[in-house]
């Protein structure tokens, strides 16, 4: 598997694509990427017990919905195409987003990077992260997340993300938001350091960092428009377009680019910081094969990548173990890491077959638009020194004729620019910061890569019967089950053919959700007045039993899920020995004083006879 990239170095003829400038896939080759994708998913339905059969979104994947662990995968499947339920994944995170809400932190107190996940991944299956019940993720985690806490709150994290997000489908920010789009970039320019690169403690340049901040600042490299803002790292007032920015970015990550090809953190080899640096080049129209930036002799960045694909299909994160870092085992695939290629190969496929880039979640191009850019690119690739000003204007007169917010995907449009300039051509363009204020609402589109999905289909007899089928009594091990059937209930055209069904349905998700909470209030408990179990004494008795009664009216497999569920049964016989030994105690200590009381009885009766 090590040389499965050997491919990309080859030059082919390209059809429907967008770049004139990259190596893009043979059929053989194409081949061989989305083999190696497949052996991802089939890793990760191995590493959650699915069957190679199933879905990966499903039981018990399903159950990590709305947390790092179950989001990433979804968003890489999305936008490869991968033929999954994507249905039930939809159902569970929404609902798990609804209950979140209820909370007084909604999905959390301090990272706006949960609302950003999570509307990516919605977006990824095809859902709206704009109507999640009553909720609208995208206000929420973005231009008004200010006004509960700072978007920055996380850092420049939350501000990446937060740009990443507010760009996935150029989503409108209102004029009476908290924060515009604008403040956003300039949020996140400000934090350059002087040597180019980006850091999370804004100390020295980082590759994931630096990375994920090209990845962000991506749709806006083509564009002419100046910031003016104030450099944190220096203090100085500077004016810089984003091309400029990104491209002192990537010059230092060039420079941090290791002689393996690869990529560290903390001088630490590893797959993750690679692939978020592939992620970065694609989103800009760059292939790592065809930028010698970015080869170090023999070595290239995807064979670094490559190289730690193991024999099970995932990717270990690193070759060296570190003992701060107890994920870093060298012989295990790890699944962030695996996660972390997945996407980023899925963004590479994307470039090289001239689909819009990862975090561009809307519907395609047209093919003839498409085929119009690839021409142009080709013509602005072929401007030289003799080529005069006219030849320019047309060029420059195509690149106007696209729409605004399409103009990103005119990867080289800064040679034709420069050549403009020099040939005293005045350039007149609109920012693409005000051109990407488009959508205010809308499903994202999932890839029709592997195939179309199709809609949502009428409720059978064979669905009927695996409501019959969940066991009663209920336990809570059926709740993604029975989401998503609400889900597919709901949706389909035959709906009101079956409403007693829908209805025992909701009836079962009500019941379920009471026992979550019985769960989660036991937990409490246990948490506030028998943790650590070894110090229970006997003046805990009471609570133990009160809790052990609710405990024991549980299910066998909802009570696997109360904490330390084994020391909490155990519990009762540590306070039934303490309670034994104390009466023991308290017995000998009687007997103890009726003998004393005997013995000085018996010495008062002596002194009474001897005197």
């Amino acid at each position: 598997m090590r040389n499965i990239y050997a491919w990309l170095v080859t030059v082919v003829i390209m059809t429907a694509v967008l770049l004139p400038s990259v190596a893009f896939a043979t059929p053989e080759s194409e081949e061989s990427l989305l083999h190696t994708i497949e052996q991802i998913i089939a890793w990760k339905k191995q590493d959650e017990n699915i069957a190679e059969s199933d879905p990966l979104l499903s039981k018990p994947f399903l159950a990590h919905a709305g947390n790092t662990n179950g989001d990433w995968y979804p968003i890489g499947l999305g936008r490869i195409g991968y033929p999954d339920d994507y249905q039930a994944y939809l159902a569970v995170i929404k609902n798990n987003v609804i209950e979140r809400y209820k909370t007084k932190d909604q999905l959390s107190d301090m990272k706006a990077t949960e609302w950003h996940r999570i509307s990516l991944a919605i977006l990824a299956a095809g859902g709206d992260p704009t109507a999640v019940g009553d909720s609208n993720l995208i206000a929420d985690g973005t231009y008004n997340r200010g006004l509960k806490t700072s978007l920055g709150a996380q850092g420049i994290n939350g501000w990446i993300w937060g740009l990443i997000t507010l760009d996935s489908m150029r989503y409108k920010v209102p004029d009476d938001a908290d924060m515009t789009r604008i403040e956003v970039i300039k949020e996140i320019i400000s934090l350059q350091l002087e040597d180019g690169g980006f850091s999370f403690y804004q100390d020295e340049a980082e590759t994931d960092m630096t990375a994920m901040t090209i990845q962000a600042l991506a749709p806006y490299y083509q564009s002419m428009e100046e910031f003016t803002y104030t450099q944190k790292d220096t203090g100085e007032n500077v004016t810089k377009t984003i091309h400029t920015i990104v491209d002192e970015a990537l010059e230092k990550l060039s420079d941090m680019q290791t002689s393996t090809g690869g990529f560290s953190t903390q001088d630490d080899d590893n797959v993750e910081s690679a692939a978020q640096v592939l992620v970065a080049l694609t989103l800009l129209g760059i292939h790592p094969d065809e930028d010698e930036r970015f080869k170090k002799g023999d070595n290239s960045l995807l064979d670094f990548i490559m190289d730690y694909q193991m024999e099970d299909g995932g990717f270990v994160h690193a070759k060296t173990y570190n003992a701060d870092n107890p994920s870093s085992l060298p012989d295990e695939s790890n699944s962030m890491a695996t996660e972390q290629v997945l996407y980023a190969l899925v963004s590479l496929y994307r470039l090289e077959n001239g689909y819009r880039t990862m975090y561009d979640f809307r519907p395609e191009n047209p093919q003839e638009m498409k085929q119009q850019m690839l021409k142009l690119m080709e013509d602005i690739d072929d401007i030289h020194e003799h080529t005069d000003a006219k030849q320019l204007q047309q060029l420059l007169d195509t690149y106007e004729n696209f729409p605004i917010e399409e103009r990103s995907y005119v990867y080289n449009f800064h040679k034709l620019a420069e050549a403009a300039t020099k040939q005293s051509i005045q350039l007149d363009l609109p920012a693409f910061s005000e051109a990407y204020e488009i959508n205010t609402k809308g499903n994202g589109a999932i890839a029709p890569i592997y195939q179309e999905q199709t809609a949502p289909r009428n409720i059978t007899e064979q669905d009927v019967e695996k409501i019959d089928a969940i066991s009663t009594p209920l336990t809570t091990e059926h709740y993604i089950d029975v989401i998503s059937m609400i889900d597919q209930f709901e949706q389909a055209d035959n709906k009101s053919d079956f409403e007693k069904e829908l209805a025992q349905l909701y009836e079962y998700k009500e019941e379920m959700e009471k026992m979550e909470a019985e769960i989660q209030s036991i937990n409490d408990m246990v948490l506030d007045q028998l943790y650590p179990f070894n110090e229970l004494t006997s003046k805990d008795r009471d609570n133990v039993d009160a809790i052990l009664e609710r405990f024991n009216a549980l299910s066998p497999y909802d009570q696997g899920k109360v904490l330390n569920y084994e020391d909490l049964k155990k519990s009762k016989t540590q306070i039934d020995n303490a309670v034994r030994a104390k009466r023991i105690s308290w017995a000998l200590g009687i007997v103890a004083v009726g003998l004393i009381i005997v013995v000085m009885s018996r010495i008062q009766k002596r002194r009474r006879q001897r005197d």
